[in-house]
């Protein structure tokens, strides 16, 4: 009866996610994006939307466009995702998966999806693992925005990215060169 609860305790850490984000949040990460969980999550966040999607499927395989910090995991996606292509440019008709959030048995996916005549939706999959179990969705967050909320976030980040790259250079014209 020890030995198999001893094996037990080694494996169950095995089948656990690890706590990490791409891109990145923290400069210390251990975990790769090419883990087992994590391109198992990634893939069951792509197969969500696909079955949601009328169209993904009526015009051949599924472009998928993974951000540059997820590269590692394009061998194993490409496995885990036979009806679709893995594709180098974010193009316009490119399923991209853009974050993913990852906190021991739970994720969240974020994927910028087209949408056919509608322009491109943003979705937050948010998945849950349990030890030897795969992903299962639990929800999603489609987010809406009209043109008057996309004009004022725009003209806010633009105000914003100004006044930083202001204090920055009066900040270095204060700061006189160490020589």
């Amino acid at each position: 009866m020890r030995y198999p609860l001893c094996i037990f305790c080694l494996l169950l850490p095995a089948a656990c996610a690890p706590e990490a984000g791409w891109p990145q949040e923290t400069p210390l990460q251990i975990a790769s994006p090419s883990e087992a969980t994590v391109t198992s999550a990634i893939a069951t966040a792509v197969d969500w939307w696909i079955a949601r999607e009328p169209t993904a499927l009526s015009a051949g395989p599924v472009l998928v466009y993974l951000t540059p910090s997820l590269d590692p995991a394009k061998a194993s996606l490409a496995k885990l995702l036979p009806a679709c292509d893995l594709v180098d440019t974010d193009e316009g008709s490119a399923l991209a998966v853009r974050a993913v959030r990852m906190h021991h048995s739970s994720a969240q996916i974020d994927l910028d999806a087209p949408r056919p005549s509608r322009g491109r939706q943003l979705i937050t999959v948010d998945m849950q693992k349990f030890a030897l179990t795969p992903w299962k969705v639990t929800g999603a967050n489609w987010w809406r925005f009209n043109n008057k909320q996309l004009d004022r976030i725009t003209s806010e980040a633009v105000a914003a990215s100004k006044e930083t790259a202001a204090a920055e250079s009066s900040t270095a014209t204060a700061q006189p060169d160490a020589e």
